[in-house]
């Protein structure tokens, strides 16, 4: 038996090491190459696309940045001091389109016409994955005041690029900023 186990698993190493790599899996002698600035810059376009397909009202464009998971959370502070979360994409979506067709009148009303941020603190905890959060400050339709928001992202990439999979957004947690007097490095 034991002369018969080690003829197998001999026959085994040898059919799995004359193997060709899968698409999936690199090559021994091949280096895997991941660069934080580049991934950084095509989540950043990302996060822009979906912040400004939301306040221009634009659902598909809103929808299509974001990982349609039942994972998926978006989470906000209210003006009374109360707080939400929409956990899974039916509820994110469900919230998502009713605020673009309430208030945004599917880009008819301009609530938020320019947004600033810092710079985001960025950690990648692997290939796939990355947490993000920054001072965010979104203008009011007159441009004469920003609004202060604490903005975190949970970001997760798919088969057809980065997606956000998490949303929580605190604001108004500073008073408003004259627009002349903002200052960002």
């Amino acid at each position: 038996m034991k002369k018969h186990l080690s003829i197998l698993t001999a026959g085994l190493i040898s059919i799995t090491s004359c193997q060709e790599p899968t698409l999936n899996q690199p090559a021994l002698n091949e280096t895997f190459s991941f660069s934080e600035e580049a991934e950084t810059e095509a989540i950043m376009k990302v996060i822009d696309n979906e912040t400004k397909c939301f306040f221009d009202g634009d659902y598909e464009c809103w929808a299509s940045n974001w990982s349609h998971q039942n994972y998926a959370m978006q989470a906000w502070n209210n003006s009374d001091g109360s707080s939400d979360a929409a956990i899974g994409w039916e509820k994110i979506n469900s919230q998502g389109k009713g605020w673009i067709e309430k208030y945004y009148k599917n880009g008819e009303n301009v609530i938020h016409p320019d947004v600033k941020r810092k710079k985001p603190l960025v950690k990648f905890f692997n290939e796939k994955s990355a947490y993000l959060n920054w001072e965010q400050y979104n203008a009011d339709s007159d441009k004469k005041h920003y609004r202060v928001s604490y903005e975190i992202r949970i970001m997760e990439k798919e088969s057809d690029g980065w997606k956000i999979v998490n949303v929580s957004a605190f604001w108004d947690a500073e008073p408003k900023i004259l627009t002349d007097s903002l200052k960002i490095e």
